[in-house]
């Protein structure tokens, strides 16, 4: 007998099959839509899930504003996508909550107009994901990426580096950097900052058990810079964390380009997530030239 009553269960590492099976049908561009990141971020945002009527529904009962993520699932089966939206739609009701869906794709948002549902959406400019050619990115071929060359030809003047897959015998090195990087920004009076720090523990404590990959650069002999990604759908890898030592001119020049090169060569595409609205943040990663914005909506029913 299906499940239609939302019966919510936090996330556990126990779960990343479950996630895994449903997200591997959908083969999203969405920098959300991946194990990895709801696990990361389950307490700051409090994700919650349940299968309702064979979808997988994703909620946020943050403090800030309770959301549901769209459900996921096979979606020619509208009239189950129908009864999920509706237990969610429920479900916060019951509490009092506006009922919102943010994260949206626009692949989400064609399924949603077949299903004789009225509703409003709005772009959600901020959380856009920017998505480059991983190919263009390894080489920085091209006028338009000259800044970066130059970056990296500067650094490689002023430093040896060494580059290594992280493993047992380097991962406390990137907890050292992600320490110092934490420190620098004055972490503990900053309480997105403290989130931060806390979901790239996590990321780099449980490593293996996540499968993810990731890469450690040493400058001048000393750990220096760490990335990890995964991939996020068949054609796409997701960056999930990039922290360096920003006193290094040139060094989040020299990773992002190493790791593509080194690991995800064969790769057609790079999601480096969004810009949060964050004016230094948006102006660096258009300085990458992205193939795409990957828009991303906020839906509510009328």
């Amino acid at each position: 007998m299906l499940q239609t009553i939302l019966k919510l269960s936090e996330v556990s590492l126990l779960d990343k099959k479950i996630f895994d099976d449903y997200l591997k049908k959908l083969d999203s561009q969405v920098s959300e839509l991946n194990f990895t990141n709801f696990y990361m971020w389950r307490d700051y945002y409090k994700i919650r899930y349940s299968i309702i009527n064979e979808f997988l529904c994703i909620i946020s009962i943050g403090e800030d504003k309770p959301f549901s993520y769209f459900p996921i699932g096979d979606y020619s089966n509208i009239e189950n996508l129908k009864i999920a939206i509706y237990s969610i739609r429920d479900y916060f009701y019951q509490h009092n909550w506006e009922f919102i869906m943010c994260r949206v794709s626009a692949q989400q948002i064609s399924v949603l107009e077949d299903l004789d549902i009225r509703f409003t959406s709005k772009e959600d400019r901020d959380n856009f994901d920017y998505i480059y050619y991983v190919q263009k990115l390894s080489t920085l071929k091209g006028k338009k990426l000259d800044g970066k060359r130059n970056h990296i030809n500067k650094f490689k003047k002023l430093h040896t580096f060494s580059y290594e897959e992280i493993s047992d015998k380097n991962i406390s090195d990137c907890i050292d950097i992600l320490e110092k990087w934490s420190i620098q920004r004055n972490y503990s009076e900053d309480e997105s900052l403290i989130a931060e720090r806390k979901a790239n523990l996590d990321l780099l404590n449980n490593y293996k058990l996540l499968n993810v990959k990731g890469a450690l650069i040493r400058v001048d002999g000393k750990p220096e810079a760490f990335t990890i990604g995964e991939m996020l759908n068949s054609n796409t890898v997701v960056i999930h964390v990039e922290k360096a030592n920003s006193t290094i001119n040139g060094l989040y020049t020299l990773i992002n380009q190493q790791f593509l090169t080194n690991r995800w060569n064969g790769v057609e595409y790079v999601n480096r997530e969004q810009d949060l609205g964050i004016s230094g943040l948006r102006k660096a990663k258009l300085s990458y030239n992205p193939a795409m914005l990957l828009e991303k909506f906020t839906v509510e029913l009328c």
